[in-house]
Parts: structure tokens; sequence; C-alpha cells
């Protein structure tokens, strides 16, 4: 008898025990909400789920990535709005005053307007983002145009700054100032510093059709918005890509994390349907165990 309690009692404890790993388990899935706790519980689901895991944090850089490019990028468009309207003004004046009803006084007080205008336009090439000179490359240690006697010197770099935007695309954030601003390596470029210089000399000589007079700065302003509007439209092709892929990622990232979520998440409902099973199974194994324990303890006291 004593080793039939015995044997009893152990089959007791083993089945409780076993039904309250099975309660426990499910208590931890409805408590964290996943299915995958550990790697054992889904060794190939837990690997998937890592890989997951990492291709979101991928996303999310390339995201940041694009965020930081986007205000320099906003910025750069709008100071070459800016520039387009000086430029615009620029011709205004000039194909004002070359009319033959204009006086050298007329000349010399719009000359003063174009200098003005000088000034705003090397205020404009040496705008910042932050910290940073937009237009100056890779130096970012003083601004990158200075007035000296008779033009403007540069003294930025050619540096391109790029960020990656996904696997494929990268992105350049700036413009090479002495391009944008001076025509360098531009197959027909001019300066437009040197157009605004020599465009208030003429006002001031009241040089209309001469080689540098007023109507030959007309068609140098001309080139110049051309000039301008290239790189304006630059800037809005860089900006169009960035805004596409980053609502392309917005839309990978949310198939990511779907497909992450049915490997991973429990079944709400399910969970919560077997976790009131098994308290229920777990708490009748409890009053069994009890009722058999107090009969076999009845049957040795006899």
């Amino acid at each position: 008898m004593r080793v039939s309690s015995d044997l009893i009692f152990h089959q007791l404890n083993d089945g409780l025990q076993q039904a309250l790993r099975r309660l426990a388990k499910v208590q931890e899935v409805a408590s964290s909400g996943r299915q995958i706790n550990r790697l054992s519980d889904n060794p190939q689901g837990a690997a998937r789920v890592l890989d997951l895991c990492g291709f979101e944090a991928t996303l999310d850089q390339y995201g940041r990535n694009i965020d930081q490019a986007l205000p320099s990028l906003e910025r750069t468009e709008s100071v070459l709005d800016d520039v387009g309207e000086l430029l615009g003004r620029a011709k205004e004046l000039a194909v004002f005053m070359n009319n033959e009803t204009k006086t050298a006084v007329d000349r010399q007080a719009a000359a003063v307007e174009v200098r003005q205008l000088f000034y705003h336009l090397v205020s404009l090439a040496n705008s910042k983002m932050g910290d940073r000179y937009l237009f100056a490359g890779f130096k970012n240690g003083a601004e990158p145009f200075a007035e000296i006697p008779g033009g403007v010197t540069y003294n930025g770099d050619a540096g391109e700054i790029a960020i990656q935007a996904n696997s494929s695309v990268n992105i350049i954030t700036n413009l090479a100032g002495n391009e944008l601003f001076q025509g360098v390596g531009l197959g027909g470029g001019v300066d437009l510093f040197d157009i605004f210089l020599d465009l208030e000399t003429a006002l001031n000589t009241n040089n209309t059709i001469g080689i540098d007079g007023i109507q030959t700065q007309i068609g140098r302003l001309d080139a110049a918005l051309d000039q301008t509007l290239g790189f304006r439209t630059e800037i809005g092709a860089r900006l169009n890509t960035a805004n596409s892929v980053k609502e392309g990622l917005a839309s990978l990232k949310v198939q990511t994390v779907a497909l992450r979520s049915r490997i991973e998440d429990a079944d709400a409902v399910q969970v919560f349907s077997e976790l009131a099973r098994l308290q229920y199974a777990y708490e009748a194994a409890l009053r069994s165990a009890a009722r058999t324990s107090q009969a076999t303890l009845l049957d040795f006291l006899r």
C-alpha cells in the first residue's frame, strides 16, 4: 500500500507540474503578445524574425539619412529661388535703363540698386544650413565666397556630400558653389558676380551698346538665369527622388512589420481562450489531486 501511495503521489505531482508548465507558457505568450519569446519556441521563425528586425533597422537608417538631407536640399532650393529673383530684378533694371529716354543720372541711380543686389547675391552664396555652408563643399571653416578688388573669390571646394537613401540610391545634397555662381566647369558657364559688377559699371559709365555695355549684360543675365534654372531643376529632381524613396521606405517598413507580426505575434483571442482552458484544467487537476490524496490517506489510516 505504501509503494502504491508513493506512486500515486508521484503521478499526481508530475501531472500537476506538466499542467503548470503548459499554463505558464501560455501566460508568457499572453503577457508578451508574442508566440516566439525565445529561440527554442520556434528556431526557424525566430531566425526569420531576427532577419526582419535587422532589415527594419536598415530601413530606419535610410529614413534618418533622408530626413537629414531634406532640410539642406529644401534650403538650397529656396536660395536658388532667391538668386533667380535677384537676376530677374537685375535684368528688369538693365532693360529699363537701356531705353534711350534714360539719362546718365537715371543709370547712376540704378547702379546703386545693382550694387545692393550684388551684396545680396554674395550673402546668398554664403548661405548656411545649421552650422554648414551650403555651397562650400567639404570646407566649412569660413565663408566660401569673399569679395576682393574687382570680383569675388571662391574659398570652398568641389566636394560632394551624399547620403545613402536605400540600397541602390545615393543622393548628393549640395552644389559646388563655384559651378553655380561662377560657372566653373560648365560649358558656356557665366560668373554671376562679374555680371552684376559689370552691369553696375555700365550703368555708372552710361555705356549702353559698348562691348561691356548694358545690352551685353542683358544677354549675360539671360545666360545666368538659364544657369541658375538648370541647378534649380537639378535640386528639384533630387528632392523628388528623396521624397519618393522616403515614401517607398515607409511602405516597405509597413510590409516588413506586418510580416514579422504574422510570424512573431500571437492571436490574442486564441491565446486567451487557451489560457482560460488551461487555467480551468489546472484548477480541476488540483481539486482532483486533493481528493485523491485525501482518499489515499484515509485508506492508509485504515
